[in-house]
């Protein structure tokens, strides 16, 4: 359904309910004045007959022959006036005489009293269905009421008025419909031509490279909703080059991304390859060190080619440690992770390296707070992640010693921290220590720091560092609780 044929609807019905309530009010108005002069005349009439029956009548009814005196005087009332029907009832309700011009018998009964139109609607309806006006009089002798004269106008002596008034309003109200219509749709007319142009204007702009500029109309509304469509046709004029450039961008970003993705398949297939190798020479490396064990074995102490022997096994057990740490890197594996406290994990690790850090002069502490949530935890790849931790910790406080503080709290999660009082990490490369090969020891592989990385990414946590006040560097893990066990920092 289109706008106009609605904006047309609309100024229908708003005229025609005005014109409906306008002649209803009018009718109701009209019902009610005719019904009560109606009643007051018939009131008056059938007092004139009651002066004529008080004779006639006695306290237990009828006397004789008052139907034969009766009968007459209705008659008279009914030549005179526009009444359908008129009786006398005694006090009881019995009929006592009645004259109707159908020679409709007459209803027993009191007399009712016609209740008026009590609201338009109630008039209109007595329009469509009218019924009879009924008015009485009692009828009194000697200070007692002896019975009461009933009488009954047509319907149609009612409405009639009504009705010739509710045909005037319909045409009335029918012409002001047509009128309504008419500068309804000129004022329709006028208002939709505007918002069809802008809706063309605003199918025509997407494909339209130099913008839609509209004519600003006279009417206040359409104005600013036309200069409202010319701003956005100009921002969007102006921002079509930006866009232009951002999709250039975009697609020098999608074919780098692309080719980044090509090498990276390229280094993944080697590192596969890469670590077939390092496990083969893994596999020669322990069969070289344990032969050279077992010669160094059968050697006396003072063999010339002891010392060669030794330099051979220390050097082949430097390099299959140093290709564990290269496969354990290279096969990083998903966390096998089950809730747990980290806390056993945690001491543990820092028990193991105990003798080295006694050697090295340096005292560790662990401090673990007693309101841990469980984590979803790998225990063999945090444990792994915690010894380099401190591992790096012990050598970095050598040949001085110094103190090594772990400690654990409940911080949106678990944070474990590892605080040591060594030279600390210049912060230029604290972005680069985590990189796989990127190394500052002289003897180092630059592995540790990666796999504590991808331990601490595995359990979808992270690991980052800062300087420690006073000097030394604190490396922080942070992981988050179980499920349903998060509690406060």
């Amino acid at each position: 359904m289109r706008l106009r044929f609605k904006l047309l609807v609309l100024v229908a019905g708003v005229t025609l309910l005005a014109a409906l309530g306008v002649a209803t009010i009018a009718l109701w108005r009209d019902v009610g004045q005719s019904q009560e002069r109606l009643a007051c005349e018939g009131s008056a009439l059938a007092a004139a007959v009651a002066s004529s029956a008080p004779r006639w009548m006695g306290p237990d009814g009828a006397l004789p022959g008052a139907r034969e005196a009766l009968s007459p005087v209705l008659e008279r009332a009914l030549g005179t006036s526009a009444l359908t029907r008129a009786w006398i009832v005694d006090r009881a309700g019995r009929v006592i005489a009645c004259a109707d011009r159908n020679g409709a018998a007459c209803p027993e009964g009191a007399p009712s009293r016609f209740r008026p139109a009590q609201g338009p609607m109630e008039a209109l309806v007595r329009l469509a269905r009218p019924a009879p006006l009924e008015a009485s009089a009692p009828v009194v002798r000697a200070g007692e009421m002896a019975g009461a004269v009933r009488v009954s106008y047509r319907a149609e002596e009612v409405v009639a008025e009504a009705r010739r008034l509710a045909a005037t309003a319909g045409a009335v109200a029918g012409a002001w419909i047509a009128l309504g219509l008419a500068l309804g749709a000129l004022l329709v007319r006028r208002f939709t031509r505007p918002l069809v142009e802008l809706v063309r204007a605003v199918e025509a702009l997407p494909v339209d490279q130099h913008g839609v500029d509209l004519e600003v109309k006279v009417e206040p509304e359409l104005a600013e909703l036309v200069a409202a469509f010319n701003r956005t046709s100009a921002r969007l004029r102006e921002s079509r080059g930006q866009l232009d450039e951002l999709i250039a961008s975009l697609n020098e970003r999608v074919a780098r991304a692309t080719r980044e993705g090509l090498r990276a398949e390229r280094l993944a297939t080697l590192g596969a390859i890469a670590a077939g190798f390092a496990h083969e020479m893994g596999n020669s490396l322990n069969v070289i060190s344990g032969f050279t064990s077992v010669v160094l074995r059968e050697l006396p102490a003072g063999d010339a080619h002891r010392p060669d022997l030794e330099s051979v096994r220390r050097e082949a057990s430097r390099a299959a440690a140093l290709l564990e740490r290269f496969l354990f890197f290279a096969r990083a594996r998903a966390a096998r992770a089950e809730p747990q406290s980290i806390e056993p994990v945690l001491r543990e690790a820092v028990e193991v390296i105990g003798p080295a850090a006694a050697d090295a002069g340096v005292v560790t502490e662990v401090a673990i707070a007693p309101d841990l949530p469980p984590v979803r935890a790998d225990a063999e790849l945090l444990r792994q992640a915690f010894v380099n931790l401190c591992v790096n910790a012990v050598q970095a406080m050598q040949p001085g010693g110094g103190r090594l503080a772990v400690s654990a709290r409940a911080e949106g999660g678990v944070a474990i921290e590892f605080r040591d009082t060594g030279p600390g990490i210049d912060p230029a490369q604290r972005e680069r220590i985590f990189e796989p090969f990127f190394t500052t020891k002289p003897n180092g592989t630059g592995l540790g720091l990666t796999i504590v990385r991808q331990a601490a990414e595995a359990h979808h946590g992270s690991v980052e560092v800062e300087a420690a006040p006073g000097g030394g560097a604190i490396f922080r893990i942070r992981l988050p609780a179980a499920a349903g066990q998060e509690k406060a920092a």
